[in-house]
């Protein structure tokens, strides 16, 4: 049973009962809307759902599932798995914190356009895949494991409003009297305590 399992997970084969468990529909169902609309929900919890890892990779897992099972009860050719642009690649923020909030900022837009443009399963998947892993060089970017010594609270999915953050990095420029991460990073226990605590989950945040 459990090598079966990793068969459905790898998407080597899938019988057509596996596929009705994946891809629940009732009789009459046009399976062709059915999963018009079901991407149509993920694309939006994509959109509207803070971008965390852990969670997204699930999301995209059972995408995944559903995406397979339909091509099976449709008989279509179990193609196009994978994204077809580069993903997974790094993305390098200057050294200057303001620059590089500017920049992530961007970027994240970006993301998004490409995500609300996506009309099918592999442009979706390259798409977030790729908006993860600016979010993911950003919050390394930031990473700072001496965070993990004081007992700050934080929520991980809890972002600040990014022209408050704006306004903090701002604030903290001038407290330290320099724009580089490195030297922020050598002040956190000066930082005022809004800005510790997002160092701090920006920090976790690059833990997946």
């Amino acid at each position: 049973m459990k090598e079966k399992r990793k068969e459905v997970l790898n998407f080597v084969f899938m019988t057509k009962e596996q596929a009705q468990l994946f891809f629940p529909y009732s009789p009459g169902d046009d399976l062709e809307d059915l999963w018009e609309q079901r991407l149509f929900e993920q694309k939006q919890f994509f959109l509207m759902r803070p971008p965390i890892h852990l969670v997204w990779k699930s999301k995209l897992k059972k995408l995944e599932q559903e995406y397979i099972a339909f091509l099976t009860l449709t008989h279509q050719e179990k193609e196009s798995l994978k994204p077809k642009g580069n993903t997974g690649i790094s993305l390098s923020f200057p050294n200057d914190f303001l620059s590089a909030f500017n920049q992530f900022h961007k970027e994240r837009n970006a993301h998004k356009s490409e995500l609300l443009k996506a009309q099918n399963y592999p442009d979706l998947v390259e798409a977030t895949e790729n908006w993860l892993q600016t979010e993911l060089s950003f919050a390394t970017y930031w990473k700072l494991e001496a965070t993990a010594l004081n007992d700050i609270e934080v929520i991980r999915s809890k972002e600040p409003d990014p022209m408050e953050l704006l306004e903090e990095l701002k604030n903290t420029q001038n407290l330290i009297n320099s724009s580089l991460i490195s030297d922020l990073k050598q002040n956190y226990n000066i930082l005022s305590e809004n800005m510790k605590k997002e160092v701090k989950r920006l920090t976790l945040l690059s833990k997946i």
